[in-house]
């Protein structure tokens, strides 16, 4: 999935999922670590760019915010 913010934008992400996940930016410019079942995280992004983005546990998951 791809979604389209503004700079200064926070971006909180919610695993819904019974099994664990991440949001591991693809330039490391972020890290989750293991987000559990109802676990979150968030990031504000203070830049304008494209940020790729994919799940350690599975790495079929992958997205991308552009920032603008």
């Amino acid at each position: 999935a791809t979604i389209i913010v503004t700079v200064n934008s926070t971006i909180k992400w919610v695993n819904k999922d019974p099994f664990d996940h991440s949001v591991t930016s693809d330039a490391g410019l972020f890290n989750s670590q293991t987000i559990s079942h109802n676990g979150t995280f968030s990031f504000k992004f203070t830049t304008a760019d494209t940020f790729a983005y994919h799940c350690e546990f599975h790495p079929s998951m992958i997205a991308k915010i552009i920032v603008h």
